[in-house]
């Protein structure tokens, strides 16, 4: 009782100062932790996560729910941005096999050719999810899920896509002007 009186007595103003940073950084601490935990419970809720001050999340959340609307192209675009903005993320592996899982998903939603095949443009989706899965395995090697998906892709994916051109294929040959103007 007494060290605490002579703490009190000689060095009244450094106490006082100390303490009230100690009480501001644990205000600090407190305010980051609640709205870490408001973060939290939206992704765990699947909702959209926007804060200024974690826009890595915001985008990483906004990325996610797009790719489980089926909305793969914005979801892929959205993570494109994601690593550019943020090139030194430590969830790279995660994102290169989302997009890879996008790829894939969207691939696989299309219709096959009239010949059974897959069409060029399902064929070029599928050959981005395996670039996309060996990126996410350059990173982090032991990501299971990646070399799951991989080793399908490689034991299911045909060497070239359908020789049978699409409808859409060929109206977008016939829109190239013929000549010069």
């Amino acid at each position: 009782m007494i060290f605490i009186k002579k703490i009190l007595n000689l060095n009244n103003y450094i106490f006082i100062f100390i303490l009230l940073i100690c009480i501001f950084l644990a205000l600090n601490e407190f305010f980051k932790h609640k709205t870490i935990n408001k973060i939290n419970r939206q992704l765990v809720k699947n909702d959209l996560v926007t804060s200024d001050q974690y826009e890595e999340m915001s985008l990483y959340s906004s990325a996610y729910l797009l790719g489980k609307q089926g909305e793969y192209d914005n979801a892929i675009e959205k993570y494109n941005v994601l690593l550019k903005l943020f090139p030194e993320t430590n969830n790279m592996d995660i994102i290169y096999f989302n997009i890879g899982t996008l790829f894939l998903q969207d691939g696989l939603s299309k219709p096959l050719s009239d010949d059974g095949k897959l069409t060029v443009e399902n064929f070029h989706k599928l050959q981005s999810a395996i670039i996309s899965y060996e990126k996410a395995l350059k990173i982090n090697p032991i990501n299971k899920l990646a070399k799951f998906n991989l080793s399908i892709l490689y034991s299911s994916m045909p060497n070239k896509p359908s020789d049978i051109m699409s409808d859409k294929a060929v109206q977008e040959l016939s829109n190239i002007p013929i000549g010069l103007p």
